[in-house]
């Protein structure tokens, strides 16, 4: 297809015949048109969220080139080889190339053949932009510019004078992580004018997050793969040395494992990832200092043998898992000797306000370790975006927790707090319980009443009391290197006998059922061969070629031709022409033996379901939110200019998970007489109760007495 011809097409065509996708998600396509616009552009998008279609579809309509600014080679390699799948020319210039192949590339630009090129932040090729048509500019991963960033990089401030140099051009700039202090300092330092700002939200809801003890976590991590044998995913480790020893470890399991880091010659670990890339091997154990920069979109699980030093890297490494969509997992083992070893990493010498700065951040990353609350909305509310209490995708709302009355042991713990007036942190706090002889414990204090009061309790049964007094606010933790426990208002009533402390006992977990369509597994098995061939055939990773997403759509739906393969997501034009017929004679020649139609009626755009299930989750937690602030139903439904019943129908979604109480919103002879009306109606339609109920009644108070009515079936 000839440029011209692109660019006279919508970005909603290009997505479709370029890209085989029905539907924009998030604020992509709003992105989109800012930038159509001429307008400088700020991205905080998810990783996985598709911030990398926000600059190719304009480069698509625009006359001259796009050109991407990304640090990590192997991603620019990966993004290259998927857009010229896609029949769209692209290329990179970076350090691995000869230079007649440079040259060939400078060539092709100068001819104007390509419409993205991809460089480094300290390419020498950025000085000779100027040379360029350029009609776009797109930095990625522009957290990299700001030093309150996670991972600050010295060569992405070179970036600054581009707006200099290009006042005319709009540039775009992305990032998956960034708090509110970073983002200000990237729209500074890159001088952006004017810029429009679209935030996305941080949710994945597709990624399950667990903490476990760190005790035993080898073995725990063998269970764990049990589960996921035919699964791609990555475990980080702290160390070159444990990376390799891991790795050698699984082997010897009958894993396909390889170590991935800084330390090995750069060929073997170009070697290693590509093996990994193109599924010839299942897991690839890295470091967490050293990037992974990788696209790859079927990575089912992501493992944290040790903590990662902030949440920003927590959040982007968790975020290499599911970039398709599909159920995937995220298994962090933690421990506060993790807290402690990670401390001198953070440490910036001569720079006491940084070191501020990392250790508040390890801090926060303590805390979500020990979470007793949910883990997703810890998440959220650290990217200043609000969750509603409970997610059922973590392990924290997963887990049935049985308690018991922990008075004596609160009263314990803060009496031992209350004697070391307030001058230590948790684990010498424990070891002052259990009577420890170590050479820590100062003398003076072995004298006290309340040295060795807790010899009996293990120092994991501590930690979990200590845990619940901070969740529980009886207990407060401080920032710094060294975080000291200290007393808050709410001790005295405990310390007094005027206030019982409930305290885990025990957890077990929920089982939740699947929620994923029926399909043919083995057809899935055998997409995935044809896929793996094709992948071969190509010299690209097999995801390059087709999603995990996209093969799970053939084996549901079973579309029996073009036409329905169209409406299949990642099938553009370009690879129904290149890849149609191999995988619909597949489908064709298992539905014949299995006498199987097709499905493809059953169809509505993925992104659509999920785009509409994003919005109703968001629009019913701030009407959540805003009731429990103390806001009437009157004073909610005026200030979202909504009706009352619309907000008594958001509030009934909560009364059915729990979070709510009915009783808080009418009395129990209402409540018996809504009640009534259903067991009369003999059916859930709203119309017909509500005209036996007649005018007194809202429709919004009948979703809360069915939604009620539902979690006490589900429960019983």
């Amino acid at each position: 297809m000839e440029f011209d011809t692109l660019m006279t097409m919508t970005p909603l065509q290009l997505l479709q015949q370029k890209f085989g996708y029905s539907a924009f998600r998030l604020e992509q396509e709003a992105i989109i048109q800012s930038l159509l616009k001429k307008t400088d552009t700020f991205v905080l998008m998810p990783t996985g969220g598709g911030k990398s279609l926000c600059y190719q579809i304009p480069a698509l309509l625009f006359d001259g080139l796009t050109v991407v600014i990304s640090p990590l080679i192997a991603l620019m390699k990966d993004q290259v080889d998927a857009l010229r799948i896609n029949g769209i020319p692209a290329a990179f210039l970076n350090s691995t190339q000869q230079p007649q192949e440079q040259q060939d590339i400078l060539q092709r630009i100068k001819a104007k053949e390509l419409k993205l090129l991809y460089l480094a932040p300290e390419s020498n090729f950025i000085r000779q932009l100027n040379s360029f048509e350029v009609s776009l500019i797109a930095i990625d991963e522009a957290h990299c510019i700001s030093h309150w960033g996670h991972d600050f990089r010295p060569e992405y401030l070179t970036l600054a004078h581009l707006k200099r140099s290009f006042p005319q051009v709009p540039i775009i700039a992305l990032t998956a992580t960034a708090d509110n202090l970073t983002r200000k300092d990237i729209l500074e330092k890159l001088e952006l004018r004017n810029p429009a700002v679209f935030i996305s939200s941080f949710n994945r809801a597709n990624i399950r997050y667990t903490v476990e003890a760190k005790r035993n976590s080898v073995d725990k991590l063998l269970q764990f793969l049990q589960q996921h044998r035919e699964d791609a995913g990555i475990i980080y480790c702290l160390s070159r040395a444990s990376t390799e020893r891991l790795a050698d470890d699984l082997k010897a399991e009958g894993y396909q494992a390889l170590p991935y880091h800084a330390g090995l010659d750069k060929d073997v670990r170009a070697h290693h990832q590509e093996l990994f890339l193109r599924d010839d091997v299942k897991i690839m154990v890295a470091t967490i200092a050293f990037g992974m920069g990788i696209d790859k979109s079927n990575v089912r699980y992501v493992v944290h043998m040790d903590l990662p030093k902030n949440i920003e890297s927590y959040y982007q490494e968790t975020g290499r898992a599911g970039r398709d969509g599909l159920s995937s997992e995220a298994l962090l083992f933690y421990s506060y000797a993790d807290v402690t070893k990670m401390k001198r990493f953070v440490e910036v010498e001569n720079n006491p306000e940084q070191t501020e700065i990392y250790l508040k951040k390890l801090n926060q990353m303590a805390e979500y370790g020990d979470l007793v609350t949910c883990r997703r909305k810890y998440l959220l509310n650290y990217f200043d975006e609000s969750a509603p209490p409970t997610c059922n995708n973590c392990d924290v709302c997963l887990t049935r927790v049985d308690q018991v009355d922990g008075t004596v042991l609160a009263q314990k713990v803060l009496s031992a707090i209350a004697r070391l007036q307030e001058q230590f942190g948790a684990g010498y706090v424990i070891d002052f319980l259990r009577g420890s002889q170590a050479a820590k414990i100062r003398e003076e204090h072995k004298q006290l009443k309340t040295f060795g009061i807790g010899a009996e309790v293990s120092k994991e049964e501590w930690g979990s009391v200590i845990r619940d007094l901070l969740a529980q606010e009886y207990l407060t933790k401080s920032d710094g290197m060294y975080p000291v426990l200290s007393l808050t208002p709410k001790s005295a009533l405990v310390l007094k006998g005027l206030e019982k402390v409930m305290v885990t006992k025990s957890k077990s977990t929920v089982e939740v059922a699947e929620q994923e369509l029926p399909y043919e597994k083995s057809l899935f098995q055998q997409l995935k061969d044809v896929r793996r061939q094709i992948a071969g055939e190509e010299n690209v990773p097999a995801y390059i070629v087709l999603s995990d997403a996209s093969l799970l759509e053939l084996a549901t739906f079973l579309p029996q031709n073009k036409e329905e393969l169209l409406k299949i997501s990642g099938f553009g034009e370009i690879k129904i022409e290149r890849y149609g017929k191999q995988f619909l004679e597949i489908v064709a020649a298992y539905c014949r033996e299995h006498q199987l139609p097709s499905r493809i009626h059953k169809k509505t755009p993925k992104r659509l379901r999920r785009e509409k299930r994003e919005h109703d989750t968001d629009t019913k937690q701030q009407s959540l939110e805003l009731f429990q602030s103390g806001k009437t139903l009157a004073e909610i439904a005026e200030q979202r200019n909504l009706s009352i019943s619309t907000i008594e129908g958001h509030l009934a979604f909560y009364i059915g998970q729990g979070t709510l109480s009915i009783t808080e919103f009418m009395d129990d002879k209402r409540i018996s007489a809504i009640r009534d009306a259903i067991a009369q109606a003999g059916a859930q339609a709203l119309t017909p109760i509500k005209e036996l109920l007649g005018e007194d009644y809202s429709y919004g108070e009948i979703r809360m007495v069915l939604a009620h009515k539902t979690r006490l079936q589900n429960e019983s």
